[in-house]
């Protein structure tokens, strides 16, 4: 019992600890880096091929070289837009702030605008952007002629986590309130393709102008994590120069999404991102290509709010308390080890299976920690059972007299070790004594049962008229019973399980009825007997058995009165014999109940008899214990006593 309840409370306290370990590391967000690796990670190992409908027109050397430097005259970019309305691109994605008015040419501005409103698919960028460190926030519009004829507006701002890496993007956002969508959906809103689960528009319809606000206060809302599809130059693109000199084959461009950006790294429109190289990061416009990809695909990545992950966190945590008590502790490592990885891997497969993001860092460490914050509640409770089991034999062998500073012991400098030893040591001078403390017993008894006996018997056939013959006889039966009952005792002790027999219980309880049948009768007790049919069969020791047996049923037929009845009742129950023997006596005290099975112990009382050694119900208890059972008493006063006896049915025969 003590031992469950230490294991129950080495569970409790582990879970305690393990549980606060993982809450504070996920909320704390502490390993928010570690959560990145795994993360990144995942995205490395599920790439998959780039849409062949989603192309980048890219600003890139070879295009500055050609055209000139940048920035380009708004008749190169109106050039562009009608060459790819004639090849009946399906949306064009302008990712080129147009904020400033062309100060060289007044008409370029015009071509531009008329070239956007000539194609109508035309979807341009509005930029957040942060001058210098502390100032305000500047919200950065296209002209307002270029806007009123464009298909839709969006944001290309892109937040970076902590690690400096871009992985997700928010859907809307704003200053002083999120009312600017982000410019992936605006040219999927263009397209006509957004899945119909996606609400572009919170606060009604997107505005064809928008004004510069006064607040300060960026505010963002609903965060998704990009699925990349692969690294940098993943996605199809065609240089700009290109695309103004028709090198590109016939329908190329055809119902296609074709957004336009810089791709060189002199611009600055770069980002580095998850599937970046060390040297190679991704343009703005291939990280919006991805995006689109992953948004029409419903493929967007949504991280599970900070209490939902506190959650996960506390149930893969407490996972390990449910077989680390099982299990070797060899094995509970290598089960540690296994557990760590698979949940490792289900979290980095979920944003590719379900698309969501749970972070794991929380929850590794806390696997980890598990194994040895268990070890160590396990031994601290083996040495508390340590220190109390040799308290406990100390006690035992006091009681023989025996002085622990007798006893000796060894010093480790390993504490476990030195109580191991010591146990061990006590242990071994307890069973010593007790076995010359049955040896002894033994002989004593061997030897007084033979001249006990032939007294007797002399006694009994002297024909004089001694005047103490019947209380010699008396006492000499008294020793004689005395060493009986030390004989049996010791010979119930000792029983070797190994050479037990099989035997018919019902045969050998018949068989202790009829031995106290002569006693009951004249006392004019009926014995009430309910046995089975059937035989039942287990093994043990027939001489021991039958006398435990007898014993119960002599003190019944000694407690119970002149002409009552004795019940006795054999059954069969759960593959285990129950001998239910119920008197007539005066019952007993339940403060004295617990003392009956013990040496030299005895039920005194007001009704019970002054005679006996104490001896007869220890030895019942004994012998039972031998032969795997029980014995109990249930008993009130004034209305007798049941002794009840269980014994295991071993074997079974017909």
């Amino acid at each position: 019992m003590l031992f469950k309840f230490n294991q129950l409370s080495d569970r409790f306290f582990t879970a305690i600890i393990l549980t606060l370990i993982a809450s504070v590391l996920a909320y704390s967000g502490l390993l928010v880096r570690f959560d990145n690796l795994h993360y990144d990670l995942g995205r490395y190992l599920t790439f998959k091929p780039a849409p062949a409908d989603i192309v980048i027109v890219a600003i890139d050397e070879t295009s500055l070289k050609s055209i000139g430097r940048w920035p380009w005259s708004r008749n190169v970019h109106a050039d562009l837009v009608n060459k790819l309305k004639l090849e009946q691109a399906r949306v064009i994605g302008l990712d080129i702030i147009f904020s400033e008015p062309e100060l060289t040419n007044n008409k370029a501005d015009m071509a531009l605008a008329q070239a956007i409103e000539k194609a109508g698919n035309v979807v341009l960028p509005v930029l957040f952007e942060e001058p210098y460190k502390g100032s305000p926030i500047k919200q950065s519009v296209p002209l307002e002629s270029f806007a009123l004829h464009a298909a839709a507006l969006g944001r290309v701002h892109v937040p970076l986590d902590a690690d400096g890496i871009a992985r997700s993007i928010y859907l809307w956002e704003g200053l002083g309130s999120a009312s600017l969508q982000h410019f992936s959906q605006a040219v999927l809103q263009a397209a006509t393709e957004l899945p119909s689960n996606i609400n572009l528009f919170p606060s009604g319809e997107l505005p064809t102008k928008v004004s510069s606000n006064k607040s300060n206060d960026l505010i963002s809302l609903d965060e998704r994590r990009v699925k990349f599809l692969g690294p940098p130059g993943h996605f199809r693109r065609i240089s700009y120069i290109n695309v103004l000199t028709g090198e590109f084959p016939p329908h190329f461009f055809k119902d296609k999404i074709v957004l336009v950006g810089a791709t060189a790294v002199g611009m600055g429109d770069v980002l580095p991102t998850p599937v970046s190289a060390k040297m190679q990061p991704m343009p703005g416009v291939e990280f919006h290509a991805n995006t689109i990809a992953a948004m029409r695909n419903s493929a967007l990545i949504i991280n599970v709010p900070i209490w939902l992950t506190c959650l996960i966190s506390v149930m893969l945590a407490l996972v390990p308390l449910l077989f680390l008590p099982k299990l070797s502790p060899l094995k509970s490592l290598l089960s540690i080890v296994g557990y760590y990885f698979v949940v490792m891997v289900i979290a980095i497969a979920m944003p590719s299976l379900f698309n969501i993001w749970v972070p794991p860092a929380s929850a590794l460490i806390a696997i980890l920690l598990a194994y040895p914050i268990w070890s160590w509640r396990k031994l601290e409770s083996a040495q508390v059972y340590l220190d109390n089991a040799l308290k406990n034999l100390h006690d035992d062998l006091a009681l023989l007299g025996v002085d622990k500073k007798e006893l000796e012991y060894e010093n480790d400098q390993d504490s476990m070790r030195s109580r191991i030893s010591n146990v061990r040591l006590a242990s071994k001078h307890l069973r010593d004594l007790h076995s010359v403390r049955r040896d002894t017993l033994s002989f004593i008894s061997h030897d007084l049962r033979a001249p006990l006996g032939a007294a007797i018997m002399l006694l009994n056939e002297d024909d004089g008229h001694q005047k103490n013959l019947p209380r010699i006889t008396n006492m000499l039966n008294k020793s004689l019973s005395m060493a009986d009952n030390f004989l049996q005792s010791s010979r119930a002790e000792m029983a070797d399980v190994s050479k037990f027999q099989d035997l018919d219980l019902v045969s050998l309880v018949q068989q202790a009825l009829d031995d106290v049948y002569a006693v009951a009768h004249s006392k004019k007790i009926i014995l009430n007997t309910h046995l089975p049919d059937d035989n039942l069969w287990l093994k043990g020791d027939f001489g021991l058995l039958q006398r435990a047996v007898t014993n119960v049923l002599l003190n019944a037929v000694k407690y119970s009165p002149v002409e009552s009845m004795i019940y006795v009742e054999l059954e069969e129950k759960n593959n285990e014999a129950i001998l239910s023997i119920t008197d007539a006596g005066p019952g007993i005290e339940p403060e004295r109940i617990a003392k009956l099975f013990k040496r030299f112990s005895r039920a005194e009382g007001e009704h019970q008899a002054a005679e006996g050694t104490g001896l007869g119900l220890y030895f019942v208890d004994v012998t039972i214990q031998k032969h795997g059972g029980s014995v109990f008493v249930r008993s009130e006063l004034g209305h007798g006593a049941t002794f009840i006896l269980t014994l295991p049915l071993e074997l079974q025969k017909n």
